[in-house]
């Protein structure tokens, strides 16, 4: 299967030149460009919302080139980079459009964003979007601006005059903002308030997909309809509902389609690229369900080599395998009209990489269907989270994403699976985080803990005390330690060696969460495996622990702004594999650290793919189950070719060795 190029592309339809027009031409036939989306009235071109009229120099501008491309066999897409808008950036709506805008939770009113339920902005883009679908693009976007939070300066919303009258509406009582606001973030059991505002927030942004599908395909059928997606836990606290949403958009006989966020508008670490992949990417792809059709963002803001290089866009591009993506959007070129650049090399790298991001294809990844620990989350987690303090909407964020992205890179095999897909979840290996347990009744829990084996952090372990289901984990006593309050200020493995140090010890000081300290019933069946000490060598209590041979705790919660940074140590890695080949068969890699591995549930295909500098001479497989063959087929990028070698596999005591390079930034497929 081929892999889709789709270049983002701005033109200025006051100044373009066909000069620029011919750049254009000639850089999609040598970068293999399958597909241009036109972004219209982008970034610095944007001029608040259009007009009809407007909209149409736009599209009439399009045009010429859209026949050009098409002699080329490139179809033409269109990227309207407006429906809510981004942000305020000096102008207010046009008073021949004419829509109000939104109203945020500290009370402040827009100026050039709507409010998303607003029926004459409803109608506005309905129109504008048949208006778009009059030249009848291949793919019609709608922007990540379609959302009810990140619309700088403001914050989340609408809790404009309209939406607070359906909010009293569905209370059956009147209450000012402020106080529907408190209520709504209030600590403890979740309210009314906050299960009105998700469920209006959830119900309007699907009624906008449909309406806009009906009024696209009523021009041209033939279009699919794309939506551009943001952070996850994100759109947790606007009640998303990945499904209903994409499905309200694709229309009868379309399949979804989306653009999921690539967590680097700017070249970052690859090791710290490959933490936020699995939080972010990973996650949306996974509750988009494997039958989507995936073109991850490739986004270079400022746009040009100074903040990112040919070897890390690359990098980006092959590792979009492990989302089983079928194409790439590439926003590599500015969005003001400077058109196509000739000196950056791009169109050489984009033509030499796609052979081997086409071959990946042909195995095709597919998230439901990985071997390994399987991290569970929920879209629904905001309706249950218990906030601590009730003061920002953040308080609602689910957590869910941290065994993610600490286990991925501690090269367990590992996958995400959303709870809503498959419930009946029994004999697999889970990780839990957050409040997500929040969601399910007591007997739900009982059975997913009892007939798994599960990972568990503090957060998860304090929702079980609060349901007085504490002796699942022969809980006798807990009590949490805030970070840096003087008390714990290490984890210790009594016992342990790790890499040839003994008794290794890993940070609880900086860049962590607050120590939930747990004492066990007597007799029960708890092996200890680590122990918080303070500063002067001191003991304080259990830390890391396996119970009933099948579930491990991580007795932490997540520090405000640094997560589990803590967490990320080559000796909680070493520790980690150690107590997961104690309880069961596991797959991992050893001493690869960074290197992601996925492996087909029937174990015919594995994904390694290196996110880190560094490079590696052999490949170590811990192995949880005997190998199709102890030969396979491995394939890689060599040059601008893919170079395919038969390995041979030695495995001796559950260890697969594999005697072929790894090279920094490189991902490699197996085929037994």
């Amino acid at each position: 299967m081929s892999y889709t190029y789709t270049l983002r592309y701005v033109f200025d339809p006051r100044t373009n030149t066909p000069e620029k027009d011919e750049k254009l031409l000639n850089f999609v036939q040598k970068a293999k460009i399958d597909d241009v989306a036109f972004i219209i009235n982008g970034e610095e071109l944007n001029h608040s919302h259009l007009t009809k009229e407007e909209t149409q120099v736009w599209l009439d501008a399009i045009i010429p080139l859209q026949k050009q491309l098409a002699k080329l066999g490139v179809t033409t897409s269109l990227n309207p980079w407006t429906t809510i808008m981004h942000s305020d950036r000096g102008f207010s709506v046009n008073p021949k459009i004419g829509f109000n805008t939104f109203v945020d939770i500290n009370g402040n009113k827009a100026k050039d964003m709507a409010c998303p339920a607003d029926p004459t902005w409803r109608k506005y883009l309905a129109q504008q979007y048949a208006q778009y679908a009059s030249i009848h693009p291949r793919r019609l976007w709608m922007e990540d601006d379609f959302r009810h939070y990140n619309h700088t300066p403001l914050k989340l919303m609408c809790f404009c005059d309209y939406h607070m009258k359906l909010y009293q509406e569905k209370l059956g009582r009147a209450e000012s903002r402020e106080e529907f606001v408190k209520n709504m973030l209030k600590p403890g059991e979740p309210t009314i308030e906050r299960k009105i505002y998700l469920d209006q927030a959830r119900k309007e942004m699907i009624e906008n997909e449909h309406l806009i599908e009906q009024a696209v395909h009523k021009v041209s059928p033939d279009t699919d309809m794309g939506q551009m997606t943001s952070f996850p836990d994100w759109h947790a606290i606007e009640g998303r509902d990945w499904a209903k949403l994409f499905d309200a958009q694709a229309g009868p006989g379309h399949p979804r389609v989306a653009r999921p966020h690539l967590p680097a508008y700017n070249e970052v670490a690859p090791l710290i690229y490959g933490r936020k992949f699995e939080e972010y990417s990973r996650n949306t792809a996974a509750f988009l369900g494997p039958h989507a059709e995936l073109y991850p963002e490739l986004e270079n803001s400022m746009w040009t080599p100074q903040v990112k290089s040919n070897t890390f866009i690359a990098f980006q591009i092959i590792t979009t395998a492990l989302l089983g993506a079928k194409g790439i959007m590439l926003n590599i070129f500015d969005m003001m009209g400077n058109g196509i650049n000739e000196d950056w090399g791009y169109g050489k790298m984009l033509a030499d990489i796609k052979p081997f991001a086409s071959a990946l294809s042909n195995h095709r990844l597919n998230m439901k269907e990985l071997r390994g620990i399987k991290v569970l989350v929920d879209q629904d987690s905001a309706y249950t989270a218990h906030t601590t303090w009730g003061k920002e909407p953040e308080e609602l964020l689910p957590h869910e994403k941290n065994w993610a992205s600490l286990l991925a890179s501690f090269s367990f095999a590992t996958t995400i699976l959303p709870i809503q897909d498959n419930f009946e979840i029994e004999d697999q290996t889970i990780a839990i985080a957050g409040q997500l347990l929040r969601n399910l009744t007591d007997s739900q829990i009982t059975k997913l803990i009892t007939q798994n084996t599960v990972l568990l952090d503090g957060e998860s372990i304090q929702v079980l005390l609060d349901r007085d289901l504490g002796n699942l984990l022969h809980i006798q006593s807990a009590k949490w330690h805030a970070a840096k309050s003087g008390y714990q200020s290490f984890e210790q493995a009594d016992g342990v060696t790790v890499q040839g140090v003994k008794n290794p010890r890993i940070t609880m000081l900086q860049h962590t969460g607050n120590y939930l300290q747990l004492d066990y019933q007597p007799n029960s069946n708890v092996k200890i495996w680590s122990s918080a000490y303070n500063s002067i060598d001191q003991k304080l209590g259990n830390f890391m622990a396996v119970i009933d041979d099948h579930i491990i705790v991580l007795p932490m919660d997540q520090d405000p702004k640094h997560g589990w940074e803590s967490q990320f140590s080559s000796y909680k890695q070493g520790l980690m594999q150690q107590i997961m080949a104690s309880v069961e068969p596991t797959d991992y890699l050893i001493n690869m650290p960074h290197v992601k591995l996925n492996i087909q549930e029937n174990g015919k295909v594995v994904w390694l793919a290196n996110f880190n500098l560094d490079s590696y001479t052999e490949i170590k497989w811990h192995i949880s189950e005997p190998l199709p063959s102890t030969t396979a087929t491995l394939i890689r990028k060599y040059g601008s070719s893919i170079e395919k070698e038969v390995v041979k596999i030695d495995v001796r005591d559950n260890l697969a060795t594999i005697k072929s390079s790894l090279s920094p930034l490189e991902t490699i497929q197996l085929i037994f």
